[in-house]
């Protein structure tokens, strides 16, 4: 997905836990109609009955959660070998 579809996604999902819709019911563009569909074939958003009105799931929830930490980073895992030598602490030093 490109960067400026998910931007748009996350912003409608935030809409959807204010508003219960990705927009006010009076919009009625291609583009929010586009972004419903989304959220709901990828299981972001379901319909509740008692409530009238979309609400999150929690796979919606995290992806706008994901979204706001930062990216991961890869972390390279050296042998021991490999490892800078470092001085042992005492408890080492009693073998």
């Amino acid at each position: 997905m490109h960067e400026s579809q998910e931007k748009y996604l996350i912003e409608a999902l935030k809409k959807v836990d204010a508003l219960g819709d990705v927009a006010p019911p009076h919009v009625q563009d291609p583009m929010t109609m586009v972004l419903r569909q989304r959220a709901i074939q990828d299981d972001l958003m379901r319909w509740d009955d008692s409530r009238g009105r979309y609400v999150l799931t929690g796979t919606g929830r995290s992806r706008i959660t994901a979204r706001l930490r930062g990216p991961g980073s890869v972390v390279r895992f050296r042998r021991r070998e490999e490892a800078d030598v470092q001085p042992r602490r005492k408890a080492d030093d009693s073998r």
